[in-house]
Formats: C-alpha cells, sequence, structure tokens
C-alpha cells in the first residue's frame, strides 16, 4: 500500500541539478537549460506524475456524479433529532463550471449539466453495506466531513461532495450530519438565536451516537481524515474524548478543524484525548469571522475559530485571505480556495512549514502559522 505522506516526503528532500550545454564558438546556438533529474525525484514522479494513474485515478476534469455515504442522527426533511443513526449513499453531480466553494443550483440543471448541482439518487445502506464500501480503499481511505450550524440535510450532502470535487480526493467521502437548522416556516428559520439554541441542544444530544458510529470507523483498516467546521465541533470534540476513554491509539491520520465554535477551555480539557486518536491536529480560525463573534456575544465567551494558541496543534490564522466585510460572515473560508490549496496538502501529509503560502506568526500571536495572500 503507498502511503502519500511518504512520496511527498520524498519528493520535498530531492534536488533538481541544471546542467548548462557549453558553446563550441560563436556560431554555435546558445546553450540551453536542461533537467536531469535524481534517481528519488524520478521514482516520485512515476508514482504522482501525470497519466500514471497509481495515485490519481480520478481527475475531477469535468462535470461528475459523486458518491457520498452518510450516517446520520437527524430527520432529512428537518431539524429534528432521530432515535438511532441512519446509513446511506446519495450520487450528488457537481457541475464543471461551479466556483470553488459555491453550491450553484441551476433550476433547470437536468438541461444543464455542467453548471446545476443535483441530487440524483438517495439509497439507505445498513452499517454493515456502509463499512464494507469504506474499506475497498486502502490506499486513500476516506475524506469524513461533520457540518456547523444551520445547514440543512441536503446542502450538507451538496457541501460535502463540493470538498471532494475541489480538493481532488481519491478516496470515499463520508458525511455525518446531525440535526442543524430551523424547523417549521420561514419565521422560525430565520430567528437566528432560537435556532442556535436549538441547534446547539441537537449538537449535545448528538455526542452519543457520533461517539459510538466513530468507534465503528476506528475499526476500519484504512486512513482516516476527518474535516469539521463551525458547530459541528461540539459534537465531534466530545464525542472524540469519550472515544478517547476506551481507545488508545490513533486512527485518524488528519483532524481539521476550520471556525470552531467552541468555547476554548472545552477544547482545553478535550486536546489530550484528541492527540491521542490523531496523528496531526490543524486548525484554521480567522479574526474576520464575524459569525464567530456573533457567538461570542451570545456565550459571553470567546470562541476557539477566532484564534487561539493551542499546544501540539497547527493553528493556522486566515484573516488575510477572508474577507467578510459588513455585512459578510467570513465564516465559510473552509470550502474556499485559499484554505482548500492549504487542506490538500495537509492530506498529503506536508508539515505546515513546508506548505505553500504559509508563514510562521510572531511569538506574541494567538496562532502559529498564517495563511498569507
Amino acid at each position: 500500500m503507498i502511503f502519500l505522506s511518504h512520496v511527498l516526503a520524498r519528493f520535498a528532500r530531492v534536488g533538481l541539478v541544471l546542467v548548462f550545454a557549453s558553446a563550441c564558438s560563436s556560431s554555435s546556438p546558445k546553450p540551453e537549460l536542461t533537467p536531469i533529474l535524481s534517481g528519488t525525484l524520478l521514482k516520485a514522479r512515476a508514482e504522482i506524475g501525470e497519466g500514471n494513474g497509481k495515485l490519481f485515478k480520478q481527475s475531477y476534469f469535468e462535470s461528475q456524479t459523486l458518491d457520498v455515504m452518510y450516517a446520520s442522527n437527524r430527520d432529512q426533511e428537518s431539524a429534528t433529532l432521530g432515535k438511532e443513526m441512519v446509513y446511506g449513499v446519495a450520487s450528488v453531480h457537481v457541475p464543471k463550471l461551479h466556483s470553488v466553494g459555491d453550491l450553484e443550483t441551476d433550476a433547470d440543471s437536468k438541461s444543464n449539466f455542467d453548471r446545476g448541482y443535483q441530487i440524483d439518487a438517495n439509497l439507505p445502506l445498513t452499517l454493515t453495506d456502509l463499512k464494507s464500501r469504506l474499506a475497498g480503499d486502502p490506499d486513500w481511505g476516506v475524506l469524513v466531513f461533520i457540518h456547523g450550524f444551520n445547514v440543512d440535510f441536503k446542502q450538507a450532502l451538496l457541501r460535502s461532495a463540493q470538498i471532494a470535487y475541489d480538493l481532488k480526493f481519491q478516496g470515499k467521502i463520508l458525511l455525518i450530519s446531525w440535526p442543524a437548522g430551523g424547523n417549521g416556516g420561514f419565521l422560525e428559520k430565520n430567528l437566528i438565536y432560537k435556532t442556535y439554541e436549538r441547534n446547539r441542544i441537537n449538537a449535545a444530544e448528538s455526542v452519543e451516537k457520533v461517539a459510538s458510529f466513530m468507534r465503528e470507523l476506528a475499526s476500519l483498516p484504512i486512513p482516516i481524515q476527518i474535516m469539521v467546521h463551525s458547530m459541528g465541533h461540539q459534537v465531534v470534540v466530545p464525542a472524540m474524548a469519550k472515544l478517547a476513554e476506551n481507545l488508545d491509539h490513533p486512527f485518524i491520520q488528519e483532524l481539521i478543524f476550520n471556525a470552531p465554535d467552541l468555547d476554548p477551555s472545552d477544547f482545553e480539557k478535550a486536546s489530550g484525548s484528541l492527540r491521542k486518536l490523531a496523528h496531526r491536529i490543524t486548525l484554521y480560525c480567522s479574526q474576520n469571522d464575524n459569525a464567530l463573534l456573533a457567538s461570542q456575544a451570545i456565550n459571553h465567551k470567546k470562541r476557539l475559530g477566532s484564534c487561539v494558541q493551542e499546544e501540539g496543534i497547527d493553528v493556522v490564522n486566515v484573516s488575510e485571505v477572508v474577507e467578510a466585510g459588513l455585512t459578510g460572515l467570513g465564516h465559510g473560508y473552509y470550502s474556499s480556495r485559499p484554505v482548500l490549496t492549504d487542506i490538500y496538502q495537509v492530506i498529503l501529509g506536508v508539515n505546515a512549514r513546508d506548505r505553500l503560502f504559509i508563514r510562521a506568526s510572531d511569538a506574541i500571536a494567538s496562532e502559529t502559522y498564517k495563511l498569507r495572500k
């Protein structure tokens, strides 16, 4: 089995030897720059290079239909808690003309194949069937996505597919969806404070079921990457703390936190458990996140996603590439081009110091690194 981090590590160490051809006379052609590749680089190129196909089996070059598997404890038409976890797989069409991070749904998407997202099918699975499908890719494994506040089930499926497509992720994609969003009519859905309180209660009620499901994931012999957004951390962080009570080996390759709507003190209590279960933790934060400023006003406490230094965790401040403006939230940057570019390198195992557009922060800063323009 090929391990991507080893491939990239070799790739980062190799050099390119340049040899200039000397001119024999004044009438001779100008010297040419001839690249001579070292043996290590040749091997890396053979494994990840153009046309090889060993690792990159899907190009995501055209519009494509992706299978998004899911585990959910919600009613799929509302934000109502379900009694049990249900499992399934949805076929999601991703148009090649979508803008990175956007979820355009064309009114006539069936006839305009390259412009609109479309859910073509949604089929139930048993837990056994789901695990069997996930175990089918021992090289790339699975990318698990857990959404945040006020996200309905359909939007969560579309977002999962968009992330996988724009990351060119070669393994399976799995959504864990909990009851987020508003119930009832237009008025209730737009009473943000009421919706926030309902979602917070639902997040707490989802912890046990998600912890139980993660225990099933931990039993699979595949690489697992987990990506969380916003209030989803109020589900995932305590669920992993529970899981760590009976599990003492790291089953997660990359644990990626985005704009955590979480009390830093709650994170601090669970951080030991998180580090025990994940080989590496990356936390993206922003001081331009207006949604987290609103959450801070509700909770009367700073939120982790507003940038808080944490020992042993790569905290990456994305404020320079996030422009919320006067009316924007600046909260959905996790699915944007700059952050996905960095996450792509995270999944490949590249150290933060070696990734594109990363610079060190000041010693007194509230983060470890900054993602620069």
